[in-house]
């Protein structure tokens, strides 16, 4: 099947509103793969040439042509949001429980700093990262499709 730009921009579009629903299910690692699949679509949605690289969000990053297009006031802004998602979204975490990715954040130290439910927490950061950059992908497209 054939998936263009447009058809990516949609499914980060239905992913990041899922990843909310389930959020609020208390689904924090199904909410949390699903926020990093939703940037995955984003950035693909900007790729202009073939793109061998899975799911490698950094790299997707690099190939995308949405870094040129972030407003310089921006940039550090869109670089932390980034950098919650990276350190936070692997696409393996679609096969782990809540219990196992608590774990695995304990261990990478995503509890620090956060009373009560860590994983909650975390969810709701990539979350709304995803969602900031979503709506600024939105954006920057409407602005380019003007044209």
């Amino acid at each position: 099947m054939r998936i263009d730009p447009i058809h990516y921009l949609e499914a980060s579009s239905c992913s990041i509103d899922s990843s909310r629903k389930l959020h609020f299910q208390a689904r924090y690692s199904d909410a949390i793969y699903l926020a990093g699949v939703s940037v995955e679509c984003l950035l693909r949605a900007f790729i202009t040439h073939k793109f061998d690289k899975r799911h490698d969000l950094h790299e997707l990053f690099k190939a995308s042509s949405l870094e040129k297009l972030i407003p310089d006031r921006r940039r550090r802004e869109v670089g932390c949001w980034l950098g919650t998602i990276w350190a936070r979204w692997k696409n393996n975490y679609r096969y782990v429980s809540d219990e196992r990715l608590k774990s695995e954040f304990k261990r990478l130290k995503h509890d620090r700093g956060i009373s009560g439910d860590y994983l909650k927490e975390n969810s709701r950061m990539v979350i709304n990262c995803a969602y900031n950059l979503r709506i600024l992908g939105e954006n920057q497209w409407r602005h380019l499709n003007k044209k």
